[in-house]
């Protein structure tokens, strides 16, 4: 039977001390969404803020979910970076820190503005600036790959996020040999899949965690859990 865990007793300030950029992998979006912010949830301090990318949700739903899911954030410490198409979403601006980009695939503009959003959240006085990004799998569905793993170098080697900076990606979507080219980007990953109702992760290149698949304890602010 696999054992349960609590994420602090899998996610221990030790392995998050040693492992700041992560991949988050699994076979679906409704798989993988709720693990990021719990990863988040985990290593946010109550003086931290976060950039928050999104390609697909409106800037206000994200906002809403990591403000719900990771109780040290309050909205003035966080920063949208909203690359949704204009054409495709109504926007209501959340606050001041928000950058929007007019397509997902304006990779120079995103850069850009993720540089802007974590240098206004160090002006604010925060002490560590978190990179949360919904998914890799929107870019590599609407450019070439090669592009995406450049685009997604330049970002964690520009050293913006002096947190954790942490990246979805969903194999269902996205090709065998993109996803084993991404893995190597990252210093660490964690698998998810679903099983029996709950979620499972796997940790991979991250020592001190667990060997193999875990489960993981139902996360009472999370409104998704399980299988559905």
């Amino acid at each position: 039977m696999t054992q349960t865990y609590r994420f602090e007793e899998v996610l221990t300030d030790a392995v998050l001390s040693r492992h700041r950029d992560l991949l988050v992998a699994g076979p679906s979006r409704e798989t993988v969404r709720p693990v990021p912010t719990r990863i988040l949830a985990r290593a946010a301090g109550p003086a931290d803020g976060a950039a928050l990318v999104t390609t697909r949700d409106a800037a206000r739903t994200l906002l809403d979910r990591v403000t719900r899911e990771v109780p040290d954030f309050e909205r003035g410490r966080l920063g949208v970076v909203d690359c949704t198409p204009t054409h495709d979403v109504v926007r209501a601006n959340p606050s001041e820190r928000h950058w929007s980009v007019p397509s997902p695939t304006d990779l120079t503009g995103a850069s850009m503005a993720i540089d802007e959003c974590l240098e206004t959240l160090r002006e604010l006085g925060t002490d560590r600036q978190h990179l949360l990004f919904d998914s890799l799998s929107t870019l590599l569905l609407s450019t070439d790959a090669e592009t995406v793993f450049r685009y997604a170098h330049q970002v964690l080697l520009s050293g913006g996020a002096t947190g954790l900076s942490l990246f979805p990606v969903y194999t269902n979507v996205t090709d065998g040999t993109d996803f084993e080219r991404l893995k190597h980007l990252f210093d660490g990953m964690v698998r998810v899949r679903r099983r029996g109702g709950g979620r499972e992760v796997r940790f991979v290149g991250m020592a001190g965690t667990p060997a193999g698949w875990v489960r993981l304890e139902p996360d009472a602010t999370s409104t998704d859990t399980g299988d559905r």
